[in-house]
């Protein structure tokens, strides 16, 4: 699941969006994997 939320913002935003993020903003980075792992399992 890690690395389709890794691929997926790769495509949206930046190749190293995600990992910029990680680094940034942790609290944000989880959140919006959070997110995206429930939508995904919706």
């Amino acid at each position: 699941m890690y690395q389709l939320f890794i691929e997926l913002t790769n495509q949206i935003y930046w190749e190293g969006y995600a990992a910029q993020l990680a680094i940034e903003n942790p609290a944000s980075f989880q959140m919006e994997l959070a997110q995206f792992t429930n939508n995904y399992h919706s």
